[in-house]
């Protein structure tokens, strides 16, 4: 491994845009630290020569011990986040349960906000960072029976315009990207 090589933690692993940016990111020399949900997922990611961690968004403790682990990895150096974890509620407005609502918020919007935050301290720290929100085009062109996840993106993006603008003039650069 690269001692110099700029670290970056990347969540939702397991599969699809996680998966191929933690390929991609390793091939470019960063050292990537994956994580995903399940055990299951995490034990792969290993198997493939990953450095990764268990991070459950929807659980505190699982945010609070996976930064803790990042953090002995790197002894706090953390150059970037990739908050990509996520997933879309299909169901038409009047179907979603205050449950089911509640839950998209929890992985896309809340679960996303508590690691951020988290991080946080560390880069300022470091007095260097970069945190990546991955959004949607639905977090800003709403499109039916997609409710519960077009609400948590358009949140996400109120809540990473607003981190923007409260971090201008450090050397913590925010970054939307929106998918689709």
């Amino acid at each position: 491994m690269n001692v110099n090589a700029k670290t970056i933690l990347v969540t939702g692993c397991s599969t699809g845009i996680g998966y191929d940016a933690i390929g991609a990111l390793k091939q470019r020399g960063y050292r990537v630290i994956a994580s995903a949900r399940k055990n299951e997922d995490v034990q792969k990611l290993v198997a493939q020569g990953f450095e990764a961690i268990q991070l459950d968004l929807n659980d505190s403790e699982s945010i609070r011990n996976g930064v803790a682990e990042v953090v002995k990895l790197t002894d706090g150096k953390i150059d970037a986040l990739f908050n990509n974890a996520g997933y879309g509620q299909p169901g038409a407005v009047e179907d979603l349960t205050r449950d089911v609502l509640r839950q998209q918020f929890e992985t896309n919007v809340f679960g996303c906000h508590e690691l951020t935050c988290l991080i946080l301290p560390y880069m300022r720290k470091n007095n260097q960072g970069r945190i990546v929100f991955n959004s949607s085009v639905l977090g800003f062109a709403a499109m039916k029976y997609r409710g519960a996840y077009n609400a948590s993106k358009y949140a996400l993006e109120g809540l990473v315009d607003t981190l923007r603008l409260e971090l201008h003039g450090t050397n913590i650069q925010v970054i939307l990207i929106e998918p689709g």
